[in-house]
C-alpha cells in the first residue's frame, strides 16, 4: 500500500455571476445571469466538490497522520515509550458525504461521478467508524490496558478498510477532475463572455496554478524527494500561473472595476494577497532545487510539512487557502 498523497481540493463554483446589484454599472448583466438549471448544476457539482474537499483534506491528514506514526502493514510499527494524539474528523465536516449521496439520483445526471458516489458512500462511512474507534482508543489510553491488544487489531481494520476506500477514491478524484475541468473552462468563458473580468482573472489563476499542483503530483514528488522534481515541465506550467498573477494583482486594484462588477474590494484584495502567497510557495520550490536543499530530516520527520518553505506541501497548503478565499469573493 502506498502512503497517500495530498491531492488538491478542487475548486467550488459560484453563483456569483448573477450577484450584481439593480443599481450597479455592472457589465454586460444580462448575459452573466444564471438559470434555474445552471443553477442546480452548479449546487450538484459543489456537493460532490465538498466530499472531494473533506476526502482530500482532513480525512487524508487524519490518514497520513495515523499511517506516518505506525506504517502501513497489516502489522503497526510501535515505538517504545509511544506518545501519540488520533486525530479525527468533526461530525459537522461529516455533513458532505450524505449530502453528496442525496444528489445522485437528482438532475443533471453526471453520468461518471454519480455511480461512483453511491458505492463511495458506504465505504467511507466504513473507514470514519475505524478511525473513530482508533480515535477512543488512543484518547482513553487503552493501550496502557491491553498492551496495544485492541490498537493492533484496529491498525489491521484499518489497513483493510483504507483499502477498500483507496479502490474507490481514485476513480472518484479521476470522475471528479474531469467534471470539473469541464465545468471550470464552461465557468471561465461566461465570466469572459459576460466581461467579469476582475472573477475571470480570479478563476484563472486557480486553474493554472492547479495545473502546477498536478504537475508536481504527477512527476511524484514530495518533501522527501523534491530536488527530483523536472524543472523543464514544471516551469511551463508556473510561467503561465506567474503571469496570471500579475494579471489579477493588477487587475484586483481597479477601483473602477471593482465597483462595476459589484465585487467587494476586501474579498477580492484578501483573495489576491493569498494567490500571491500561494504562487510565492511555488518559488520557494524552485529556489530550494537551485540551492540543492533537500528538506531536513527533522522537517520531514515533522507532523508539519505544509509549513515547511520550499515544498510541495507547502504549496499545496497555500493554494488550497487561496481556494478558500475565491469562494469568498462577493
Amino acid at each position: 500500500m502506498k502512503k497517500l498523497s495530498l491531492i488538491l481540493a478542487i475548486i467550488m463554483l459560484g453563483t456569483m455571476l448573477s450577484a450584481c446589484s439593480a443599481t450597479t454599472p455592472a457589465v454586460n448583466q444580462v448575459a452573466a445571469s444564471v438559470t434555474p438549471g445552471e443553477s442546480k448544476k452548479i449546487e450538484k457539482y459543489n456537493a460532490y466538490v465538498g466530499l472531494n474537499n473533506l476526502m482530500t483534506g482532513r480525512i487524508n491528514e487524519v490518514l497520513v497522520h495515523y499511517f506516518e506514526k505506525f506504517g502501513v502493514d497489516k502489522q503497526p510499527v510501535i515505538e517504545k515509550n509511544l506518545s501519540f494524539i488520533m486525530l479525527g474528523v468533526a461530525d459537522s465536516e461529516r455533513e458532505v458525504i450524505d449530502k453528496a449521496n442525496s444528489y445522485t439520483a437528482s438532475q443533471p445526471a453526471f453520468a461518471d461521478v454519480d455511480p461512483v458516489v453511491i458505492k463511495l458512500t458506504p465505504v467511507i462511512k466504513d473507514l470514519l467508524s475505524v478511525l473513530d474507534d482508533l480515535k477512543a482508543y488512543y484518547d482513553s489510553k487503552g493501550y496502557v490496558d491491553d498492551g496495544y491488544a485492541k490498537g493492533k487489531q484496529l491498525h489491521t481494520r484499518l489497513v483493510s478498510a483504507n483499502l477498500a476506500y483507496e479502490t474507490v477514491a481514485k476513480p472518484y478524484f479521476t470522475a471528479l477532475q474531469k467534471l470539473a475541468n469541464e465545468q471550470r473552462q464552461a465557468e471561465l468563458q461566461k465570466l469572459k463572455d459576460a466581461g467579469q473580468q476582475i472573477r475571470y482573472n480570479a478563476l484563472k489563476f486557480l486553474i493554472d496554478a492547479e495545473a502546477v499542483a498536478i504537475e508536481i503530483d504527477e512527476q511524484g514528488i514530495t518533501a522527501g524527494n523534491v530536488l527530483k522534481l523536472d524543472m523543464k515541465k514544471f516551469k511551463a506550467k508556473y510561467d503561465v500561473m506567474t503571469a496570471d498573477l500579475n494579471a489579477l494583482v493588477t487587475i484586483a486594484k481597479d477601483k473602477k472595476r471593482i465597483q462595476e462588477e459589484g465585487i467587494n474590494s476586501f474579498s477580492i484584495q484578501n483573495y489576491a494577497d493569498s494567490a500571491t502567497e500561494a504562487k510565492a510557495a511555488a518559488s520557494k520550490i524552485i529556489e530550494r532545487i537551485n540551492k540543492r536543499e533537500p528538506v531536513s530530516d527533522s522537517d520531514l520527520n515533522g507532523q508539519f510539512l505544509n509549513t515547511t518553505d520550499g515544498t510541495p506541501e507547502n504549496f499545496n497548503y497555500k493554494l488550497s487557502k487561496a481556494i478558500e478565499r475565491y469562494n469568498e469573493i462577493n
